[in-house]
């Protein structure tokens, strides 16, 4: 049990964490606290000393966590205080389901299956299955809701079926089976695919692929009479005006049932792949358009300036398959490395997880619309830039994207960018570039101020120039700037 010098703590509560009553998160910039309720103590002290239970803690699966003594966080009832709080080891930085590539998300439900693999021989079981109690230490998932184990019962099904399908198995099986991008819907929904729209959508043949006719369709045809059932139950009670009406006794799961489900959909998930296609980025290492001096002269500039100083977090924004992520993490505690090519940032994940030193964390993301505030009060999940300080940001090969493609102005990007308070390394691309020139085919050319000499005008009033250096003959120009 870990000692804390002050009795009390003035903490303010985790925006996002509230729909459990029995804890709720608190941050005070160093560690994560959680107060529970005397469920959750009562659910805590058992399970921690389980010998299961301290090795999924010990290899990381599960988030490190330890009882605080002598800390109170008030609670936000009529109830004084939290009878505990516990903390918890820190992630780098929060990420969300509608940012994961695919082999992510299917790393995240794997290692959800595999706590309830080993929890429910020992007595205990995973009362939900949402995707955002898992979080990644750079490419190592982690699950990080500790309330979320209780006691299990028998005969009792798992509860958490239902979201681990609508939140990982339906949106694996739309990007494996139908090539149908997952990220917008579970963007859109943060509840994640509902049955009734993953069955309408897998039809025909795909009815017949594995996992699917089960887990999908009858998945969905269940919900339906569940729910017809339960406004006739509605309706008879009103009409009778009692509260006692007769239910069908309800079915009996054992343990090997249980068991026989959570393997099954283990089968089904290590079999799901991406369909094999090429993608303009997803290809940069090998296919980008340098010749190998100029492409070396734009690593020795980036590796040269991000080792100026030790960064805590550097974001790479359009990374691509991260040649330029690993150069900066080489002085860097974690890279948040971002693009909206969902098989670059695939094959970096990919690569990265075999790594065992590697500090990147991969995600997908467009960065002419990065991932919002939005959830309950627009705060239950954080924008992009609500969620940590770069010290560091690299922004490379990627402004003609921003400003040809999707016709953001120029200043308005270099505002959002000076925005982060950051050190910036950026290469301005300009409009004579063979990638802006493919950018500007069937567009008008309405780009006429998108210039290197009104780019430095517009730059020279936020930053200082520290250094630049031409690239490609001088259709390209990095520069490392620091906000003034």
């Amino acid at each position: 049990m870990k000692q804390e010098t002050s009795a009390a703590k003035s903490l303010s509560p985790d925006r996002g964490s509230f729909r459990d009553r029995n804890n709720r998160v608190y941050d005070d910039g160093t560690r994560i606290y959680r107060g529970i309720s005397d469920e959750a103590l009562h659910n805590w002290t058992k399970i921690s000393s389980e010998n299961f239970f301290k090795s999924m803690m010990r290899h990381s699966k599960v988030v490190p966590t330890e009882l605080v003594d002598g800390m109170e966080i008030p609670h936000n009832s009529a109830a004084s205080k939290w009878p505990a709080v516990m903390s918890h080891e820190r992630v780098p930085f929060i990420s969300y389901p509608y940012e994961w590539s695919f082999g992510m998300l299917k790393d995240a439900a794997l290692l959800t299956l595999d706590l309830l693999e080993r929890s429910i021989p020992n007595g205990w079981t995973l009362k939900d299955a949402s995707a955002y109690n898992v979080q990644w230490v750079n490419c190592r998932p982690v699950f990080i809701d500790v309330p979320s184990f209780e006691p299990y019962t028998a005969g009792d099904p798992w509860r958490g079926y239902r979201q681990f399908c609508m939140m990982f198995l339906f949106p694996l099986m739309l990007r494996a089976y139908k090539e149908i991008d997952y990220i917008p819907l579970l963007r859109s929904s943060l509840d994640g695919i509902d049955p009734s729209l993953a069955s309408k959508i897998l039809t025909g043949f795909s009815r017949f692929r594995k996992g699917v006719f089960g887990n999908v369709y009858l998945h969905a045809k269940m919900q339906e009479r569940a729910a017809s059932r339960d406004l006739n139950e509605a309706k008879s009670l009103t009409e009778t005006a009692q509260g006692n009406v007769s239910r069908s006794r309800s079915f009996k799961h054992s343990e090997a049932m249980v068991l026989g489900t959570i393997q099954g959909l283990r089968r089904t998930i290590n079999k799901l792949q991406t369909p094999e296609s090429r993608t303009t980025w997803g290809s940069y290492d090998t296919d980008h358009s340098y010749a190998e001096a100029s492409f070396d002269s734009k690593k020795s500039f980036v590796e040269r300036h991000a080792a100026e100083k030790h960064r805590k977090m550097v974001w790479d924004i359009g990374c691509n398959t991260g040649t330029f992520s690993r150069l900066a993490g080489k002085g860097a505690d974690v890279v948040i490395s971002i693009d909206g090519d969902a098989k670059a940032i695939d094959r970096l994940y990919n690569y990265e997880k075999a790594q065992p030193a590697s500090n990147i964390l991969p995600l997908i993301m467009d960065l002419s619309n990065v991932s919002p505030n939005q959830g309950w009060r627009g705060a239950e999940r954080k924008a992009l830039d609500g969620r940590g300080t770069p010290d560091l940001v690299l922004c490379l090969a990627l402004i003609h994207h921003i400003v040809i493609s999707a016709n953001i102005p120029l200043s308005e990007f270099v505002d959002w960018l000076h925005s982060l308070g950051s050190d910036l390394i950026i290469e301005f691309v300009s409009v004579s570039d063979d990638m802006s020139q493919m950018l500007l085919r069937n567009k008008v050319n309405q780009y006429d101020d998108f210039t290197e000499a009104h780019f430095e005008e517009i730059v020279k009033k936020k930053y200082a120039i520290i250094d630049a250096e031409s690239l490609k003959g001088g259709a390209r120009k990095i520069y490392y700037l620091r906000p003034l």
